[in-house]
């Protein structure tokens, strides 16, 4: 399978390109408002709940029992609902517990103080959404080209996962990041390339699983049950409305360290920055309404990169090394639709003559997605997963 990822012209694109750069997007800097969304939802019918997850804080003040009943009358609520309307919520709270219990100005304090307590537990529990690379397994999409790159005056470059994954650069690998003092998060090597679904509709997951389970009397009856659980979230996040299918999507995520660990859990832009193999970068597609000072700039990146593309493997570790193609789309007048036409052909650094026999023979090979496998020192065209 190839993964596209489709890019705009310009100085910014060219230095992403240079030093094989990826940027791990956080919600908020997404073009669809509601996407990494996921839904946490509490209850209705939750007032006994409410009542265990208030007690640790609230102790024995009496107003627990109305806070409690307030809460589950409100419900079902969103997490970020409640969240995001909370301080309208502490006056209701405040003028019901007033209509029941006489309050003094200590006791308005110490109720105030104890919503503000609770809005703190809520808000270090609240759910989160990570960072994302979009990519697409469309190359010939015509609304891609039109809103990803430039109005096809960008490029697109294709990706050959292994075994599901890309790749972290072997030489500029990040392996965690720091979150803050004392906390860091552990990265792995490699990113899984996950499919995006498209569905108006997520089913609702009780968000009193998100806070601790002392507080709830929620857990899991097995090792299994939590797995699926976060199965189950990350699917959500993994979920966009119809609307976006025309761009057959998949993602790289990035998860967010958890904000309860040392009450900080937001990744700076610079920390988002990794850096990709691109030994997995296997061509490109030029747009069609390209220049071509830009297109002759990419190229020269790419082929000075292409003949370095041998230096970076391990003979010691078993790795793997690709043919590049280079493709163009043109707009076909009598389709109205997006056509990519196949070009240069690089394999083994050298390119192939277009049009001849091996040169078919290689594109063929490319086409189904082989490749080169090398250890100690050979190489050998065994299948790569």
């Amino acid at each position: 399978m190839h993964v596209y990822r489709y890019r705009s012209p310009g100085l910014l694109s060219q230095k992403g390109l240079l030093y094989d750069e990826w940027y791990f997007a956080s919600r908020e800097e997404l073009n669809d408002p509601i996407d990494m969304q996921s839904k946490f939802e509490f209850p209705e019918n939750s007032e006994d709940i409410w009542f265990r997850v208030l007690s640790p804080l609230w102790k024995n003040d009496p107003s627990a029992k109305t806070v409690a009943n307030y809460l589950s009358s409100i419900c079902p609520v969103s997490y970020d609902e409640l969240l995001g309307q909370f301080d309208l919520h502490m006056k209701n709270i405040i003028e019901n517990v007033f209509n029941v219990i006489p309050l003094d100005l200590a006791d308005f304090k110490c109720l105030n103080h104890l919503l503000s307590e609770l809005k703190a537990l809520l808000s270090l529990y609240s759910p989160s959404a990570g960072y994302s690379v979009s990519l697409s397994t469309s190359n010939d999409e015509m609304l891609m080209w039109s809103h990803y790159a430039a109005s096809h005056s960008g490029y697109c470059l294709i990706y050959r996962p292994i075994n599901g994954y890309l790749n972290q650069s072997p030489i500029n690998c990040k392996s965690s990041l720091s979150v803050s003092k004392g906390h860091k998060s552990v990265i792995g090597d490699k990113f899984k390339v996950e499919k995006i679904e498209y569905n108006n509709k997520l089913e609702s997951i009780d968000a009193f699983s998100l806070l601790p389970s002392y507080n709830t009397g929620y857990d899991f009856d097995s090792e299994e049950d939590r797995l699926n659980f976060h199965k189950k979230v990350q699917r959500q996040l993994l979920t966009k409305n119809e609307c976006w299918s025309y761009e057959n999507e998949s993602r790289l995520l990035l998860p967010q360290p958890s904000k309860w660990i040392s009450g900080q859990s937001a990744l700076s832009s610079y920390k988002r920055l990794f850096h990709y193999d691109f030994r997995q970068v296997v061509g490109v597609v030029f747009g069609a309404l390209m220049n071509e000072h830009e297109k002759s700039s990419i190229k020269e990146i790419l082929n000075e990169k292409l003949s370095e593309r041998f230096k970076n493997c391990n003979e010691s570790k078993k790795s793997y090394v690709f043919d590049f193609l280079y493709q163009q789309a043109e707009i076909c007048s009598s389709s109205r639709g997006v056509k990519i036409i196949d070009q240069e052909l690089m394999s083994m650094g050298t390119f192939l003559e277009t049009g001849s026999e091996y040169y078919n023979q290689q594109l063929k090979s490319w086409k189904e997605f082989k490749g080169i496998t090398l250890e100690s020192g050979k190489f050998s065209y065994d299948e790569i997963p």
